[in-house]
């Protein structure tokens, strides 16, 4: 599963070396993206916030019109790859719906725009709370999935779904950032490894085993791995959901 870090993961500077040459910095560069994928998987892949597009389905007091979709307790969303079924929070009678207010997939963090049949509606119109979203002075309009965004009968939202990334975090990311570069630049590191020498032909070659790292979750530097023991302990491949 590729990253979909949104937000600026933080690296603290203070942490790395420096770097002068082309090469140098492009593998600099390297251990930057390499780190930041590294924590986001370690920790659940539960940090960064990034954009999300929904169609919700509100409910209605009157019977809907046979040509539109029945009410549904999920939302349709669009991840950047496909759209998806996600419940609008858990089963049964908690899920905040009705004509004037919808749930959205959270956690929400902000909206970006409401679009209602290709008009952008004005923010004065609508209030977030927590993950629902309250019309002012009306009620939601009916939601037609069988038709494409911007058609009649079509709306949708545009906001910012998922959980920011821990302040301080960037300390500990710079170290990971430093210890990779040592690594790729033939640098002494503390990451773990379990070397073997094989021997064919009269050369040596040094094989590094990663099993240890993928096997524990953890990455054998201990400022790192004891917030990931706060923030995943049970080493989690992601966050829960509820089907």
């Amino acid at each position: 599963m590729p990253a979909v870090v949104c937000d600026e993961w933080p690296i603290d500077g203070g942490c790395l070396p420096e770097v002068s040459t082309p090469e140098e910095k492009a593998a600099l560069d390297a251990a930057k993206d390499l780190a930041v994928d590294v924590l986001w998987a370690l920790s659940g892949r539960q940090y960064g916030v990034c954009p999300a597009l929904a169609r919700p389905c509100p409910l209605q007091r009157n019977p809907l019109p046979s040509f539109y979709r029945a009410p549904s307790a999920l939302v349709a969303v669009w991840s950047g790859d496909n759209w998806a079924n996600v419940a609008c929070g858990c089963a049964g009678g908690c899920v905040s719906s009705g004509p004037r207010m919808v749930h959205l997939p959270g956690p929400v963090q902000s909206i970006v725009e409401v679009n209602v049949e290709g008009v952008i509606q004005d923010p004065s119109e609508y209030q977030l709370e927590g993950d629902i979203l309250y019309r002012n002075g009306e009620s939601w309009p009916y939601q037609d999935l069988s038709r494409p965004l911007y058609e009649d009968g079509t709306w949708s939202v545009t906001y910012m779904r998922g959980l920011p990334v821990p302040k301080g975090l960037g300390r500990l990311t710079g170290l990971l950032v430093a210890e990779f570069y040592l690594a790729c630049t033939g640098g002494k590191c503390r990451l773990p490894r379990t070397v073997t020498e094989v021997s064919r032909q009269g050369v040596t070659h040094r094989m590094f085993d990663t099993n240890q790292i993928y096997a524990s979750g953890k990455t054998g530097i201990a400022e790192i791995d004891l917030w990931l023991a706060a923030v995943n302990p049970h080493h989690l491949m992601q966050a829960p959901t509820v089907v």
